[in-house]
């Protein structure tokens, strides 16, 4: 298994589209999200940082890592190719973001997590903030939407989404 980091303008073209196929694998495929959808709030590639795993020259997973305030450090799109799912390699990618996050001096993470991925993040030792809305870390402004149109984006995803952070030690 080999961990590659992905940093602003200085990575390969291959590793950015390693990590585009585990997202298109978990979230388009896996758990039928819109293309559209999944790409559409981007950073531009130069600025991407992420982590990547390959296994056997594949890719297995990957995470993008986003720097929202001053003092707080952000994992997102956090995924696992589905047939690698539940193996123990989105521990291994969460330790790895982790370490990087820590090497850049920050001490808090926040992660926007599906409500079904939650306890998760919880057995990385991860807490749930409840009555937050999670879009207040994203890249794009917080979509205004009532309770309704909420609850018929949950029905029609399957899940809704919700905040969890860390401090590290």
């Amino acid at each position: 298994m080999e961990i590659y980091r992905i940093e602003k303008e200085n990575s390969s073209t291959w590793l950015y589209k390693a990590y585009d196929y585990v997202r298109m694998d978990a979230f388009v495929f896996g758990q039928n999200i819109p293309i559209e959808m999944e790409f559409s709030h981007d950073e531009p590639l130069e600025e991407l940082e992420a982590i990547v795993i390959v296994e056997d020259h594949k890719p297995i997973a990957g995470c993008k890592i986003t720097y929202p305030r001053e003092d707080i450090a952000k994992i997102g799109r956090v995924c696992v190719i589905r047939e690698r799912q539940r193996s123990g390699v989105g521990h291994i990618l969460i330790a790895e973001a982790e370490k990087w996050i820590r090497e850049r001096g920050f001490q808090h993470i926040v992660i926007n997590s599906q409500d079904r991925a939650a306890a998760f993040y919880e057995r990385c030792g991860y807490k749930l903030v409840p009555g937050v809305d999670p879009e207040i870390y994203e890249n794009h402004p917080p979509r205004e939407q009532s309770s309704e149109e909420k609850e018929k984006h949950r029905q029609r995803l399957g899940f809704s989404c919700v905040l969890v952070e860390k401090y590290l030690d």
